[in-house]
């Protein structure tokens, strides 16, 4: 293969293996009920998620809600067509964070791209604020 083409072929590659970059980081501010904020981060990836409050590192993990939606079509001529299965992922998320001395949190967020918007709560009903705007 002439050198020109290989070096195509290594551009080629390098741009699709850049295409398919891993998901950043996102922070976020958990802000509870006196209007104090506490930093966290997302981690789209492994789609972990940790923050700190008043000195106690919570961390935990995150489910994207997805659901499977069947199309029956109709008759054509004497034949079915086949039915259609689609699985969808949507964009509302739960978490449940714990830390070694404290309450659990139960969080509840939707997320759009690099911003996400939700709360958590602790069994005893604090609510905290989540808000994250990624650039």
């Amino acid at each position: 293969m002439p050198y020109s083409h290989l070096n195509l072929g290594v551009c080629a590659l390098a741009l699709a293996l850049a295409g398919c970059a891993a998901p950043q980081p996102l922070p976020f501010r958990l802000i509870d009920p006196a209007a104090k904020v506490h930093r966290g981060t997302l981690y789209p990836e492994t789609r972990g998620i940790e923050v700190a409050v008043d000195g106690r590192k919570y961390s935990g993990f995150y489910i994207v809600a997805t659901g499977i939606g069947i199309s029956h079509p109709i008759m054509i001529g004497p034949y079915f067509a086949p039915d259609t299965v689609t699985t969808y992922t949507s964009n509302q998320a739960r978490a449940h964070l714990t830390a070694e001395g404290g309450p659990p949190l139960n969080c509840q967020f939707l997320f759009d791209g690099p911003r996400a918007v939700g709360e958590c709560r602790t069994p005893e009903g604090a609510v905290y604020q989540l808000v994250a705007e990624g650039k």
